[in-house]
Protein backbone atom coordinates (compact mmCIF):
# COMPACT_ATOMS: atom_id res chain seq x y z
CA UNK A 1 0.00 0.00 0.00
CA UNK A 2 2.43 2.15 1.26
CA UNK A 3 4.17 1.72 -2.72
CA UNK A 4 0.40 3.96 -3.48
CA UNK A 5 1.09 6.48 -1.85
CA UNK A 6 4.56 7.28 -3.30
CA UNK A 7 2.73 7.18 -6.50
CA UNK A 8 -0.01 9.43 -5.53
CA UNK A 9 2.81 11.52 -4.14
CA UNK A 10 4.36 11.49 -7.26
CA UNK A 11 1.59 12.77 -9.51
CA UNK A 12 1.32 16.00 -6.94
CA UNK A 13 4.80 16.51 -7.37
CA UNK A 14 4.22 16.45 -11.38
CA UNK A 15 1.21 19.06 -10.82
CA UNK A 16 3.46 20.78 -9.00
CA UNK A 17 6.73 20.89 -11.26
CA UNK A 18 3.95 22.62 -14.02
CA UNK A 19 2.68 25.44 -11.75
CA UNK A 20 5.69 26.42 -9.96
CA UNK A 21 6.75 30.08 -11.32
CA UNK A 22 10.24 30.11 -10.08
CA UNK A 23 12.89 27.71 -9.08
CA UNK A 24 11.48 25.02 -10.80
CA UNK A 25 14.52 23.24 -11.59
CA UNK A 26 15.16 23.40 -7.71
CA UNK A 27 11.85 22.20 -7.49
CA UNK A 28 12.03 19.21 -9.32
CA UNK A 29 15.31 18.28 -8.20
CA UNK A 30 13.98 18.46 -4.34
CA UNK A 31 10.86 16.50 -5.61
CA UNK A 32 13.07 13.64 -7.62
CA UNK A 33 15.45 13.02 -4.64
CA UNK A 34 12.43 12.75 -2.39
CA UNK A 35 11.06 10.01 -4.52
CA UNK A 36 13.78 8.14 -4.66
CA UNK A 37 14.78 8.12 -0.91
CA UNK A 38 11.27 6.64 -0.45
CA UNK A 39 11.41 4.31 -3.29
CA UNK A 40 14.56 2.67 -1.74
CA UNK A 41 13.24 2.48 1.44
CA UNK A 42 10.25 0.52 0.39
CA UNK A 43 12.38 -1.61 -1.69
CA UNK A 44 14.64 -2.35 1.56
CA UNK A 45 11.74 -3.14 3.83
CA UNK A 46 9.44 -5.01 1.79
CA UNK A 47 12.05 -6.83 -0.44
CA UNK A 48 14.69 -7.94 2.76
CA UNK A 49 15.18 -11.51 3.01
CA UNK A 50 12.71 -12.01 0.06
CA UNK A 51 11.62 -15.43 -0.57
CA UNK A 52 9.30 -15.09 -3.57
CA UNK A 53 5.77 -13.89 -4.38
CA UNK A 54 4.06 -10.37 -5.00
CA UNK A 55 3.91 -7.94 -2.83
CA UNK A 56 2.07 -4.66 -1.68
CA UNK A 57 -1.22 -6.12 -3.71
CA UNK A 58 -3.75 -3.57 -3.11
CA UNK A 59 -7.23 -3.59 -5.74
CA UNK A 60 -9.81 -1.01 -5.67
CA UNK A 61 -13.02 -2.07 -7.81
CA UNK A 62 -14.44 0.55 -10.50
CA UNK A 63 -16.62 -1.22 -12.72
CA UNK A 64 -16.92 -5.06 -11.58
CA UNK A 65 -19.26 -5.20 -14.37
CA UNK A 66 -16.00 -5.64 -16.86
CA UNK A 67 -13.19 -6.09 -14.64
CA UNK A 68 -12.12 -2.78 -14.14
CA UNK A 69 -10.13 -1.86 -11.03
CA UNK A 70 -7.47 -0.25 -10.24
CA UNK A 71 -4.65 -2.84 -8.64
CA UNK A 72 -1.12 -2.62 -7.86
CA UNK A 73 1.28 -4.99 -7.28
CA UNK A 74 4.96 -5.36 -6.84
CA UNK A 75 7.44 -8.11 -7.99
CA UNK A 76 11.21 -8.24 -7.60
CA UNK A 77 10.88 -7.35 -11.55
CA UNK A 78 9.37 -4.50 -11.28
CA UNK A 79 11.02 -2.92 -8.29
CA UNK A 80 14.12 -3.42 -9.72
CA UNK A 81 13.26 -0.98 -12.35
CA UNK A 82 11.09 0.93 -10.43
CA UNK A 83 14.57 1.63 -9.11
CA UNK A 84 16.38 1.93 -12.14
CA UNK A 85 13.07 4.81 -12.66
CA UNK A 86 13.79 6.87 -9.91
CA UNK A 87 17.82 7.08 -10.07
CA UNK A 88 17.74 7.76 -13.86
CA UNK A 89 15.36 10.54 -13.58
CA UNK A 90 16.85 12.27 -10.78
CA UNK A 91 20.20 12.07 -12.51
CA UNK A 92 18.27 13.52 -15.63
CA UNK A 93 16.66 16.46 -13.66
CA UNK A 94 19.86 17.29 -11.73
CA UNK A 95 21.84 17.24 -14.86
CA UNK A 96 19.43 19.86 -16.84
CA UNK A 97 20.46 22.77 -14.31
CA UNK A 98 22.88 24.39 -16.60
CA UNK A 99 20.64 24.90 -19.15
CA UNK A 100 17.83 27.32 -18.90
CA UNK A 101 14.71 25.02 -18.91
CA UNK A 102 11.01 26.33 -17.89
CA UNK A 103 8.43 25.02 -15.76
CA UNK A 104 7.06 22.93 -18.93
CA UNK A 105 10.57 21.14 -19.45
CA UNK A 106 10.29 19.86 -15.40
CA UNK A 107 6.81 18.94 -15.54
CA UNK A 108 7.07 16.59 -18.47
CA UNK A 109 9.79 14.87 -16.94
CA UNK A 110 8.17 14.27 -13.82
CA UNK A 111 5.22 13.67 -15.64
CA UNK A 112 6.91 11.28 -17.50
CA UNK A 113 8.15 9.74 -14.12
CA UNK A 114 4.75 9.39 -12.89
CA UNK A 115 3.73 7.51 -15.87
CA UNK A 116 6.84 4.92 -16.52
CA UNK A 117 6.11 4.05 -11.74
CA UNK A 118 2.27 3.70 -12.54
CA UNK A 119 3.33 1.59 -15.50
CA UNK A 120 5.40 -0.83 -13.24
CA UNK A 121 2.95 -0.87 -10.04
CA UNK A 122 -0.27 -1.68 -12.12
CA UNK A 123 -1.57 -5.24 -12.28
CA UNK A 124 -4.51 -4.10 -14.00
CA UNK A 125 -4.29 -4.22 -18.48
CA UNK A 126 -6.29 -0.94 -18.84
CA UNK A 127 -4.24 1.08 -16.43
CA UNK A 128 -1.45 -0.46 -17.90
CA UNK A 129 -2.19 0.96 -21.30
CA UNK A 130 -2.98 4.03 -20.14
CA UNK A 131 0.33 4.40 -18.08
CA UNK A 132 2.20 3.47 -21.45
CA UNK A 133 0.81 6.04 -23.42
CA UNK A 134 1.11 8.67 -20.65
CA UNK A 135 4.67 8.07 -21.31
CA UNK A 136 4.44 8.57 -24.75
CA UNK A 137 3.40 12.17 -24.73
CA UNK A 138 5.36 13.85 -22.04
CA UNK A 139 8.34 12.50 -24.20
CA UNK A 140 7.28 13.96 -27.62
CA UNK A 141 6.62 16.94 -26.42
CA UNK A 142 10.44 17.18 -24.67
CA UNK A 143 11.55 16.04 -27.64
CA UNK A 144 9.24 18.52 -29.75
CA UNK A 145 9.65 21.65 -27.66
CA UNK A 146 12.87 21.66 -26.45
CA UNK A 147 15.10 19.55 -28.60
CA UNK A 148 17.91 20.91 -30.95
CA UNK A 149 17.94 20.19 -34.51
CA UNK A 150 15.27 18.48 -36.74
CA UNK A 151 13.43 18.33 -33.65
CA UNK A 152 10.13 18.48 -35.45
CA UNK A 153 11.14 15.12 -37.33
CA UNK A 154 12.56 13.53 -34.76
CA UNK A 155 9.42 14.33 -32.14
CA UNK A 156 6.70 13.08 -34.91
CA UNK A 157 9.24 9.63 -35.77
CA UNK A 158 8.94 8.67 -32.27
CA UNK A 159 5.35 9.44 -31.79
CA UNK A 160 4.21 7.31 -34.98
CA UNK A 161 6.53 4.54 -34.12
CA UNK A 162 5.47 3.91 -30.53
CA UNK A 163 1.77 4.56 -31.56
CA UNK A 164 1.67 1.94 -33.83
CA UNK A 165 3.19 -0.32 -30.91
CA UNK A 166 0.52 0.82 -28.88
CA UNK A 167 -2.29 0.08 -30.76
CA UNK A 168 -0.74 -3.50 -31.59
CA UNK A 169 -0.26 -3.46 -27.46
CA UNK A 170 -4.47 -2.67 -27.40
CA UNK A 171 -5.29 -4.89 -29.73
CA UNK A 172 -3.38 -7.59 -28.16
CA UNK A 173 -4.85 -6.92 -24.29
CA UNK A 174 -8.08 -6.70 -26.01
CA UNK A 175 -8.22 -10.17 -27.37
CA UNK A 176 -6.75 -11.79 -24.50
CA UNK A 177 -9.70 -10.22 -22.48
CA UNK A 178 -11.93 -11.90 -24.97
CA UNK A 179 -10.80 -14.87 -24.54
CA UNK A 180 -11.13 -15.06 -20.89
CA UNK A 181 -14.64 -13.40 -20.96
CA UNK A 182 -15.52 -16.32 -23.38
CA UNK A 183 -14.14 -18.85 -21.75
CA UNK A 184 -15.39 -18.33 -18.50
CA UNK A 185 -18.79 -17.18 -19.62
CA UNK A 186 -18.84 -13.37 -19.16
CA UNK A 187 -16.30 -13.52 -16.15
CA UNK A 188 -14.92 -10.03 -17.58
CA UNK A 189 -11.36 -9.34 -15.97
CA UNK A 190 -8.21 -7.19 -17.14
CA UNK A 191 -6.48 -8.54 -14.22
CA UNK A 192 -2.88 -8.95 -15.42
CA UNK A 193 -3.05 -12.28 -12.71
CA UNK A 194 -5.77 -13.55 -14.40
CA UNK A 195 -5.53 -13.09 -17.96
CA UNK A 196 -1.21 -14.39 -17.93
CA UNK A 197 -2.27 -16.96 -15.55
CA UNK A 198 -0.62 -20.73 -16.20
CA UNK A 199 -4.39 -22.37 -15.72
CA UNK A 200 -6.07 -20.02 -17.99
CA UNK A 201 -3.01 -19.64 -20.82
CA UNK A 202 -2.89 -23.60 -21.00
CA UNK A 203 -6.38 -24.41 -20.68
CA UNK A 204 -8.10 -21.96 -23.15
CA UNK A 205 -5.37 -20.56 -25.65
CA UNK A 206 -3.53 -22.74 -27.42
CA UNK A 207 -1.51 -23.35 -30.83
CA UNK A 208 -4.64 -25.17 -32.08
CA UNK A 209 -6.15 -21.92 -32.37
CA UNK A 210 -3.11 -20.39 -34.71
CA UNK A 211 -4.76 -17.36 -35.80
CA UNK A 212 -5.46 -15.05 -32.52
CA UNK A 213 -2.49 -17.16 -31.02
CA UNK A 214 -0.37 -15.81 -33.42
CA UNK A 215 -1.76 -12.27 -33.05
CA UNK A 216 -1.50 -11.93 -29.25
CA UNK A 217 2.16 -12.44 -29.44
CA UNK A 218 2.46 -10.54 -32.82
CA UNK A 219 0.96 -7.23 -30.70
CA UNK A 220 2.95 -7.72 -27.56
CA UNK A 221 6.35 -8.49 -29.88
CA UNK A 222 5.70 -5.30 -31.74
CA UNK A 223 4.30 -2.70 -29.07
CA UNK A 224 8.03 -4.29 -27.15
CA UNK A 225 10.74 -4.13 -29.72
CA UNK A 226 9.74 -0.60 -30.76
CA UNK A 227 10.52 0.79 -26.81
CA UNK A 228 13.55 -1.19 -26.55
CA UNK A 229 14.48 -0.46 -29.67
CA UNK A 230 15.16 -3.92 -31.81
CA UNK A 231 16.20 -3.80 -35.46
CA UNK A 232 14.33 -3.35 -37.88
CA UNK A 233 11.91 -1.40 -35.41
CA UNK A 234 14.69 1.19 -34.87
CA UNK A 235 14.24 3.90 -36.93
CA UNK A 236 13.20 6.64 -34.47
CA UNK A 237 16.33 5.83 -32.67
CA UNK A 238 19.13 8.12 -34.32
CA UNK A 239 17.05 10.96 -34.97
CA UNK A 240 15.09 10.83 -31.30
CA UNK A 241 18.44 10.76 -29.59
CA UNK A 242 20.10 12.97 -31.47
CA UNK A 243 17.88 15.82 -31.45
CA UNK A 244 16.23 15.33 -27.46
CA UNK A 245 18.16 17.37 -25.43
CA UNK A 246 20.63 15.06 -23.08
CA UNK A 247 18.51 15.22 -19.95
CA UNK A 248 15.97 13.59 -22.51
CA UNK A 249 18.67 11.02 -23.50
CA UNK A 250 18.94 10.03 -20.49
CA UNK A 251 15.95 9.29 -19.94
CA UNK A 252 15.21 7.50 -23.05
CA UNK A 253 18.40 5.26 -22.97
CA UNK A 254 17.60 4.57 -19.19
CA UNK A 255 14.09 4.64 -18.77
CA UNK A 256 12.15 4.36 -22.25
CA UNK A 257 13.79 1.47 -23.28
CA UNK A 258 12.76 -0.61 -19.81
CA UNK A 259 9.53 -0.39 -20.94
CA UNK A 260 10.49 -2.88 -23.62
CA UNK A 261 12.61 -5.18 -21.80
CA UNK A 262 9.36 -5.46 -18.58
CA UNK A 263 6.92 -6.05 -21.37
CA UNK A 264 9.66 -8.90 -22.83
CA UNK A 265 9.29 -10.19 -18.70
CA UNK A 266 6.46 -9.45 -17.12
CA UNK A 267 4.20 -9.76 -20.29
CA UNK A 268 5.30 -12.34 -22.60
CA UNK A 269 7.44 -14.65 -20.05
CA UNK A 270 4.21 -15.57 -18.43
CA UNK A 271 2.89 -16.55 -21.50
CA UNK A 272 5.78 -18.54 -23.07
CA UNK A 273 3.80 -21.77 -23.23
CA UNK A 274 2.60 -20.15 -26.47
CA UNK A 275 5.33 -19.14 -28.17
CA UNK A 276 6.82 -21.65 -30.46
CA UNK A 277 10.57 -22.80 -30.92
CA UNK A 278 10.17 -20.61 -34.56
CA UNK A 279 9.43 -17.55 -32.81
CA UNK A 280 11.49 -18.16 -29.82
CA UNK A 281 14.50 -18.76 -32.70
CA UNK A 282 13.48 -15.21 -34.38
CA UNK A 283 13.29 -13.44 -31.21
CA UNK A 284 16.87 -14.70 -30.71
CA UNK A 285 18.32 -13.60 -34.48
CA UNK A 286 16.92 -10.14 -33.62
CA UNK A 287 18.83 -9.85 -30.74
CA UNK A 288 22.00 -11.06 -31.89
CA UNK A 289 21.14 -8.75 -35.36
CA UNK A 290 20.75 -5.54 -32.93
CA UNK A 291 23.64 -6.67 -30.92
CA UNK A 292 25.82 -6.79 -34.46
CA UNK A 293 24.16 -4.26 -36.45
CA UNK A 294 23.94 -1.62 -34.08
CA UNK A 295 27.61 -1.96 -32.52
CA UNK A 296 28.99 -1.84 -36.41
CA UNK A 297 26.95 0.93 -36.84
CA UNK A 298 28.11 2.72 -33.23
CA UNK A 299 31.92 2.26 -34.87
CA UNK A 300 31.62 4.21 -37.89
CA UNK A 301 29.56 6.83 -36.17
CA UNK A 302 31.53 10.84 -35.25
CA UNK A 303 29.52 12.12 -32.99
CA UNK A 304 30.15 10.72 -29.92
CA UNK A 305 26.23 11.05 -28.68
CA UNK A 306 25.06 9.26 -31.71
CA UNK A 307 27.48 6.64 -31.30
CA UNK A 308 26.47 5.99 -27.57
CA UNK A 309 23.19 5.72 -29.01
CA UNK A 310 23.62 2.64 -30.97
CA UNK A 311 25.65 1.45 -27.92
CA UNK A 312 22.29 1.12 -25.97
CA UNK A 313 20.87 -0.47 -29.01
CA UNK A 314 22.95 -3.06 -29.29
CA UNK A 315 23.47 -3.53 -25.42
CA UNK A 316 19.23 -4.68 -25.42
CA UNK A 317 20.21 -7.25 -27.83
CA UNK A 318 21.16 -9.10 -25.15
CA UNK A 319 17.31 -8.61 -23.52
CA UNK A 320 16.25 -10.40 -27.07
CA UNK A 321 18.24 -13.18 -26.56
CA UNK A 322 18.18 -13.60 -23.09
CA UNK A 323 13.91 -14.19 -23.64
CA UNK A 324 14.41 -16.65 -26.49
CA UNK A 325 16.90 -18.63 -24.78
CA UNK A 326 14.35 -18.60 -21.83
CA UNK A 327 11.88 -20.20 -23.41
CA UNK A 328 13.79 -22.36 -24.84
CA UNK A 329 15.85 -23.68 -22.19
CA UNK A 330 14.81 -25.83 -19.28
CA UNK A 331 15.49 -25.65 -15.88
CA UNK A 332 19.15 -24.07 -14.47
CA UNK A 333 19.73 -22.52 -17.95
CA UNK A 334 16.20 -20.61 -17.80
CA UNK A 335 16.70 -19.06 -14.58
CA UNK A 336 19.93 -18.05 -15.26
CA UNK A 337 18.89 -16.50 -18.78
CA UNK A 338 15.78 -14.54 -17.58
CA UNK A 339 17.76 -13.57 -14.74
CA UNK A 340 20.64 -12.13 -16.52
CA UNK A 341 18.27 -9.94 -18.86
CA UNK A 342 16.59 -8.67 -16.38
CA UNK A 343 19.60 -7.16 -14.58
CA UNK A 344 21.17 -6.19 -18.06
CA UNK A 345 18.38 -3.70 -18.47
CA UNK A 346 19.36 -2.28 -14.89
CA UNK A 347 23.22 -2.32 -15.44
CA UNK A 348 22.44 -1.03 -19.14
CA UNK A 349 19.98 2.05 -17.20
CA UNK A 350 22.85 3.19 -15.03
CA UNK A 351 25.51 2.82 -17.49
CA UNK A 352 23.99 4.41 -20.45
CA UNK A 353 22.89 7.47 -17.49
CA UNK A 354 26.74 8.16 -16.54
CA UNK A 355 28.01 7.94 -20.09
CA UNK A 356 25.47 10.31 -21.30
CA UNK A 357 25.17 12.61 -18.22
CA UNK A 358 29.06 12.24 -18.46
CA UNK A 359 29.19 13.40 -21.83
CA UNK A 360 26.73 16.48 -20.90
CA UNK A 361 28.92 17.82 -19.40
CA UNK A 362 31.55 17.19 -21.41
CA UNK A 363 29.48 19.24 -24.63
CA UNK A 364 28.73 21.71 -22.26
CA UNK A 365 32.60 22.54 -21.43
CA UNK A 366 33.68 22.16 -24.59
CA UNK A 367 31.26 23.00 -27.42
CA UNK A 368 31.34 20.17 -28.94
CA UNK A 369 30.32 16.45 -29.12
CA UNK A 370 32.48 14.94 -32.11
CA UNK A 371 35.46 12.68 -31.59
CA UNK A 372 37.18 14.81 -34.74
CA UNK A 373 37.14 17.72 -32.10
CA UNK A 374 36.95 16.25 -28.92
CA UNK A 375 40.93 15.03 -28.09
CA UNK A 376 43.00 14.38 -24.80
CA UNK A 377 40.26 15.71 -22.42
CA UNK A 378 42.12 14.05 -19.83
CA UNK A 379 44.46 17.22 -19.29
CA UNK A 380 41.84 19.75 -18.84
CA UNK A 381 39.08 17.73 -17.39
CA UNK A 382 40.59 15.00 -15.65
CA UNK A 383 37.69 13.98 -13.45
CA UNK A 384 34.39 13.82 -15.69
CA UNK A 385 36.85 12.25 -18.41
CA UNK A 386 37.49 9.42 -15.85
CA UNK A 387 33.29 9.28 -15.43
CA UNK A 388 33.04 8.95 -18.72
CA UNK A 389 35.73 6.44 -19.44
CA UNK A 390 34.26 4.25 -16.64
CA UNK A 391 31.12 4.47 -18.31
CA UNK A 392 32.64 3.54 -21.74
CA UNK A 393 34.29 0.41 -19.35
CA UNK A 394 31.08 -0.91 -18.22
CA UNK A 395 29.21 -0.38 -21.11
CA UNK A 396 31.43 -3.16 -22.71
CA UNK A 397 31.34 -5.49 -20.10
CA UNK A 398 34.35 -5.28 -18.36
CA UNK A 399 34.97 -7.68 -15.28
CA UNK A 400 33.77 -5.83 -11.77
CA UNK A 401 31.50 -3.54 -13.53
CA UNK A 402 27.72 -4.23 -13.69
CA UNK A 403 27.13 -4.74 -17.42
CA UNK A 404 29.70 -7.72 -16.77
CA UNK A 405 27.78 -9.77 -14.54
CA UNK A 406 24.53 -10.08 -16.73
CA UNK A 407 26.12 -9.90 -20.27
CA UNK A 408 27.81 -13.15 -18.50
CA UNK A 409 24.59 -14.27 -17.53
CA UNK A 410 22.98 -14.21 -20.69
CA UNK A 411 26.00 -15.56 -22.39
CA UNK A 412 26.63 -19.09 -20.33
CA UNK A 413 22.77 -19.59 -20.37
CA UNK A 414 22.77 -19.51 -23.68
CA UNK A 415 25.93 -21.65 -24.79
CA UNK A 416 23.77 -24.94 -24.58
CA UNK A 417 20.58 -23.55 -26.50
CA UNK A 418 22.58 -21.42 -29.27
CA UNK A 419 25.53 -24.23 -29.94
CA UNK A 420 28.09 -22.27 -32.55
CA UNK A 421 25.78 -19.76 -33.39
CA UNK A 422 27.21 -18.39 -29.76
CA UNK A 423 30.37 -17.11 -31.68
CA UNK A 424 27.64 -14.41 -33.37
CA UNK A 425 26.99 -12.92 -30.05
CA UNK A 426 31.08 -13.03 -29.31
CA UNK A 427 31.85 -11.44 -32.41
CA UNK A 428 29.07 -8.85 -31.48
CA UNK A 429 30.71 -8.12 -27.79
CA UNK A 430 34.31 -7.76 -29.68
CA UNK A 431 32.90 -5.17 -31.68
CA UNK A 432 31.26 -3.19 -28.94
CA UNK A 433 34.47 -3.25 -27.08
CA UNK A 434 36.42 -2.13 -30.51
CA UNK A 435 34.57 1.38 -30.62
CA UNK A 436 34.48 1.88 -26.63
CA UNK A 437 38.09 1.55 -26.56
CA UNK A 438 38.82 3.46 -29.74
CA UNK A 439 36.14 6.24 -28.75
CA UNK A 440 38.13 6.72 -25.24
CA UNK A 441 41.81 6.65 -26.97
CA UNK A 442 40.70 9.10 -29.41
CA UNK A 443 38.36 11.40 -26.53
CA UNK A 444 40.43 11.24 -23.37
CA UNK A 445 44.31 10.34 -24.51
CA UNK A 446 46.21 11.46 -26.82
CA UNK A 447 47.44 15.55 -27.46
CA UNK A 448 44.93 17.82 -26.50
CA UNK A 449 43.01 20.25 -29.18
CA UNK A 450 44.63 23.14 -28.35
CA UNK A 451 41.15 25.05 -30.02
CA UNK A 452 39.39 23.66 -27.70
CA UNK A 453 40.78 26.53 -25.30
CA UNK A 454 40.74 26.68 -22.05
CA UNK A 455 37.81 24.35 -20.30
CA UNK A 456 36.54 23.58 -16.68
CA UNK A 457 36.44 20.24 -15.13
CA UNK A 458 32.82 19.36 -13.98
CA UNK A 459 31.28 21.61 -10.86
CA UNK A 460 31.60 19.47 -7.33
CA UNK A 461 27.57 18.73 -7.47
CA UNK A 462 28.32 17.28 -11.22
CA UNK A 463 30.89 15.11 -9.68
CA UNK A 464 29.04 14.07 -6.69
CA UNK A 465 26.02 12.74 -8.70
CA UNK A 466 28.61 10.99 -11.47
CA UNK A 467 30.15 9.30 -8.38
CA UNK A 468 27.07 8.43 -6.95
CA UNK A 469 26.06 6.77 -10.26
CA UNK A 470 29.68 4.91 -10.52
CA UNK A 471 29.62 3.66 -7.29
CA UNK A 472 26.33 1.73 -7.88
CA UNK A 473 27.45 0.55 -11.12
CA UNK A 474 30.70 -1.12 -9.38
CA UNK A 475 28.51 -1.79 -6.59
CA UNK A 476 26.66 -4.16 -8.54
CA UNK A 477 29.63 -5.32 -10.31
CA UNK A 478 31.16 -6.81 -7.24
CA UNK A 479 28.09 -7.53 -5.21
CA UNK A 480 25.21 -8.52 -7.54
CA UNK A 481 22.94 -10.36 -5.36
CA UNK A 482 21.94 -7.07 -3.49
CA UNK A 483 19.22 -7.11 -6.63
CA UNK A 484 19.67 -10.50 -8.42
CA UNK A 485 19.32 -13.42 -5.72
CA UNK A 486 15.81 -11.30 -5.24
CA UNK A 487 15.38 -11.52 -9.16
CA UNK A 488 16.25 -14.91 -9.72
CA UNK A 489 14.46 -16.32 -6.55
CA UNK A 490 10.96 -15.05 -8.37
CA UNK A 491 11.96 -16.37 -11.40
CA UNK A 492 12.64 -20.03 -10.14
CA UNK A 493 9.29 -19.42 -8.39
CA UNK A 494 6.92 -18.87 -11.12
CA UNK A 495 8.62 -21.61 -13.38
Amino acid sequence: MFILYIFILLLVMALVSFIAKKKAYAIATVESIIILILTILYAFVRFYGYTGGMVSTFSYPIDTSIGFSFSVGITPISMVLLFLTVAIMSMAIFVSGRESYDRRFYGLMMTTEAGLFGLLISRNFLFFYVFWEAVIIPVFMLIAIFGGEKKESASLKFFVYTQIGSVFLLLSILTLFSFYSNSYHHGFTLNMGKLLSPAFISGYITPGQPFWTDFILFGFFIAFLVKMPSFPLHSWLPDAYTAAPYPVTIVLSGAISLMGGYGFYAVIFPIASLVGSTVAWIIIGLGIISLIYFAMVAMFQENMKKMMAYASAASMGFISISLGVGILSTGYNTYTSISGGIFQILAHGLIMGLVFSSLYIIKLNTGSESNLTVRGLFREMPVVSAFFLGGLMASLGLPGLAGFISEASIVLASYETLGLLIFLVIFGMIITASYHVWAAQKALNGPYNEFLGKVKDGSRGEIAALSLLFILILLLGIYPSLFYHMIFVYIKGGI
